[in-house]
């Protein structure tokens, strides 16, 4: 009887010490698709990979609504009293899919103008169990009409209603801003089509990912975003994101920096060298997870003083004025390499890991052309940006030199290389300097694309190498 009570006792203060969290949403959050459904739902997923510290439980069934006049508005239901009941300290909301529908059996759409109204709503009448609540309030995730196997009325279906899910996002967008405890998140890139069973409902596989996807954003702090002053030079956006162009005072140059929907506490970023824009699905990844993203226009300076200089006075506007974490990710595609392993040297203190992708590491080979692709308008700047001749650039210290490899040592280097580029061949470029970092065991891991070249850029999918670079920052 004692031995009970002892037991027992230990649960109870367990339950008392757990961070409880709430998620609540629709059949994918209940876990439809799922094979079998309770144990491998995204919501069991993520309390297995939180652990004992997490109290986890889900308050879901299918066709619930956010949309109060919907046909199954979530608010009205047995689930939504169970989870204010459950007072969690951390809720997470997913819903929307359900309220894309109108047609002859469902009329929800058609209230759509209430979309910011409702989820204000939900959130408040939510909170009143706990107002110390913290809420991450998610969009739907992704619809995926071209899905192979889908009946024709399906196709349909789904290429209407996925049109509507952006009127979700901003919805909820809105509606995060207004209460400081509630932090929004998009969801649009945490599935792909070989995830789902039917073009929306994930599969074991997209459960699991989900339950990734929401372990990176509750397993750290919230931050604070960047805050530019008024005159600053804005644009609208960048995939969605805030986007704020840069004039840097000293060098002028042209620079950038994109910022999160919720940053992560500490204000990571990961910074680009160069080619803005180009195969962004690293970019994109980080910054659903609460990075911010940084570019300064080094272009034609082939990783020379002048790039340093730049690379340097940004890095010191947005640690100091902008309050950016003190060691970024350094990206480099192709000619970037030049840039980010000689900052990283100079300035190793800086960087908390590299990304190399097909990188140039030793401007002999490109654009000089030993064995690769010559680019003489490209070697010629090259020259003079160095400001040596090409009798001085044969004994030019590389990266490719085992003494660079010391400058380096400790920083976890990920690098991604197609096998068949015959523009910066990689004998002559990223495979000496990981055999270099190896021989000092430095950190260095390589994914080859067999077969592939120089393009495309990037690794499909970007989850290996997302995870290795989250895990530097731990």
């Amino acid at each position: 009887m004692k031995i009970f009570l002892v037991i027992l006792l230990s649960f109870f203060e367990l339950q008392a010490s757990q961070v409880k969290v709430a998620i609540v949403g629709d059949s994918i959050t209940f876990g439809s698709g799922a094979t079998p459904t309770q144990a491998n739902r995204y919501s069991t997923k993520l309390g297995e990979f939180l652990g004992d510290d997490y109290l986890v439980k889900t308050f879901a069934t299918g066709g619930l609504c956010i949309l109060q006049k919907a046909d199954r508005p979530f608010i009205k239901t047995v689930h939504f009293s169970k989870a204010f009941d459950f007072k969690p300290d951390i809720t997470v909301i997913t819903l929307g899919t359900n309220d894309t529908c109108q047609n002859d059996k469902r009329k929800n759409w058609e209230h759509q103008d209430d979309l910011m109204t409702d989820t204000i709503s939900f959130i408040n009448k939510l909170k009143e169990g706990n107002p110390r609540m913290i809420i991450h309030l998610c969009t739907p995730t992704p619809m995926f009409p071209n899905q192979k196997g889908l009946k024709p009325e399906r196709k349909v279906d789904l290429t209407t209603r996925a049109k509507r899910l952006p009127a979700i996002q901003q919805a909820y967008k809105r509606a995060a801003a207004t209460d400081e405890r509630v932090h929004f998140h998009d969801l649009t890139r945490a599935l792909s089509s070989g995830n789902t069973t039917d073009g929306v409902h994930p599969n074991n596989e997209g459960h699991e990912q989900l339950a990734k996807h929401f372990l990176d954003l509750l397993s750290k702090d919230t931050g604070r975003c960047a805050n530019f002053p008024e005159s600053s030079r804005k644009e609208p956006s960048w995939n969605g994101f805030k986007l704020h162009k840069i004039k840097l005072p000293k060098s002028g140059a042209n620079a950038r920096l994109v910022i999160p929907h919720t940053a992560t506490k500490g204000q990571p970023w990961i910074w680009r060298a160069r080619f803005w824009g180009h195969q962004p699905a690293l970019d994109l990844a980080l910054l659903d997870r609460g990075y911010h993203l940084a570019f300064v226009d080094v272009g034609n300076l082939y990783g020379n003083e002048t790039a340093m200089a730049r690379g340097e006075e940004l890095y010191e506007i947005l640690t100091t004025q902008f309050q950016l974490g003190p060691k970024p990710i350094l990206e480099g595609m192709s000619r970037g390499g030049l840039f980010i392993f000689n900052f990283a040297a100079k300035h190793p203190d800086k960087v908390t890991a590299i990304y190399g992708d097909n990188p140039v590491c030793n401007f002999l080979s490109w654009p000089g052309g030993i064995n690769g692709k010559l680019s003489k308008a490209d070697y010629d700047r090259c020259l003079k940006a160095y400001g040596i001749t090409v009798a001085e650039s044969k004994t030019h210290p590389q990266i490719t030199h085992p003494n660079f490899a010391r400058k380096l040592q400790g920083i976890p280097i990920a690098l991604v290389i197609g096998t068949a580029d015959t523009v910066v061949p990689p004998t002559e470029n990223a495979k000496p300097l990981a055999a270099n970092l190896s021989k000092i065991d430095s950190p260095v891991k390589i994914w080859h694309k067999p077969g592939l070249g120089h393009h495309p850029h990037g690794l499909s999918p970007v989850e290996p190498l997302l995870r290795f670079l989250l895990e530097t920052q731990k």
